[in-house]
């Protein structure tokens, strides 16, 4: 039976301070577009306010700043972070989360050596290999394979089909989608009169609490030393990150976006998706990198860059509109030798 609540328990949950009916009964939530009679949504951007007037949502969730008319028989939840208490309304109707049971599946393989907490769960075709170490209430679904002597720590959830290879080390609350790679090797080639030699990549990968990985993303083990996510820092889908990098805390790296290796990235940096982070340099604390920017060079903490090479907002619309500028300062030479042209004629 689907969970039906009234506007005012949705209001006390995120907090927030009703206006309208506080009694409309409440059976799911929508975006403004799809939302029908009996849902709750929300308006994360003020752009999108006449998605509001229009919806079918019998509840909005809106910053304290909507200034629009209230809809007769409408509530309205005013709130500091709509984004945010709509996560929270969400969890009222989401379904339950998945539970593992303790232990360990027959169809699995854990080497005699390897130490398992009894609180974990080890599932089906799983390889957890030699002196391997597996913390308390971790998940390591299907098809995972935990190398040699890694180590694995408390309530990390490490989805389906994710290899971990030997030595690395995974804090504890890390969550790991599926298809993702930890330790593979770094990229690091010689060419050589005999063709090209590979060069022994024999460091490790840290990854420290707190983080989120996503799906098929692969993190290199560095040539000596370790590549290292440092604490909260989350990536999106298909991340490269090259070896020996640092990610600073809380930084945020975005769908397809690649950091070559040796690089630094500061605290609580963005690097925005497809964008490409060049080797050997550092990238600041708090910087931007806007998608598909290409940074060849260091960057200070605070900056904000755009495009290939990567450039400051002002910079890339001053070259943006260069050619616009040069064909009307052409135009304008023109119209001036006509002029003088004009003017000797006269003279003579």
């Amino acid at each position: 039976m689907s969970k039906v609540v009234t506007a005012q328990e949705i209001a006390t949950l995120v907090k927030g301070e009703l206006k309208g009916n506080a009694d409309i009964s409440i059976c799911g939530i929508n975006s403004l577009i799809d939302a029908s009679e009996g849902h709750v949504s929300f308006l994360g951007n003020k752009k999108y306010k006449s998605q509001v007037e229009q919806s079918k949502a019998s509840v909005f969730i809106v910053g304290r700043d909507f200034d629009s008319p209230l809809r007769e028989g409408k509530g309205y939840i005013f709130c500091d972070r709509p984004e945010l208490a709509f996560s929270h309304a969400i969890m009222i109707f989401a379904p339950e989360p998945v539970k593992f049971k303790p232990g360990v599946h027959p169809a699995a393989v854990v080497h005699e050596t390897a130490l398992v907490s009894e609180s974990a769960y080890i599932g089906p075709c799983a390889v957890i290999d030699a002196n391997a170490v597996i913390g308390k209430n971790t998940v390591i679904n299907a098809g995972c394979y935990i190398g040699e002597s890694s180590k694995v720590g408390d309530d990390c959830l490490i989805y389906a089909n994710v290899s971990v290879r030997e030595r690395c080390i995974i804090g504890n609350k890390v969550i790991i989608h599926s298809g993702t790679t930890v330790g593979s090797d770094g990229y690091g080639f010689v060419p050589g009169p005999q063709g090209i030699i590979k060069l022994p990549q024999v460091g490790i990968v840290q990854i420290d609490d707190d983080v989120e990985i996503g799906a098929n993303c692969a993190i290199d083990r560095a040539r000596f030393g370790k590549t290292w996510l440092k604490h909260g820092v989350k990536l999106d889908n298909l991340v490269h990150v090259a070896h020996n990098v640092t990610v600073g805390e809380f930084s945020l790296l975005i769908g397809q976006c690649g950091i070559a290796g040796s690089t630094e990235i500061g605290r609580g940096v963005i690097i925005a998706a497809q964008a490409g982070i060049n080797g050997h340099i550092k990238i600041g604390d708090g910087s931007k990198v806007a998608g598909t920017s290409g940074v060849v060079k260091s960057l200070s903490p605070g900056s904000e860059v755009v495009g290939t090479p990567a450039e400051t907002p002002r910079e890339f619309m001053e070259r943006l509109s260069m050619p616009k500028k040069v064909k009307r300062l052409s135009a304008k030479i023109n119209e001036l030798e006509q002029a003088i042209e004009a003017l000797k004629l006269k003279i003579n």
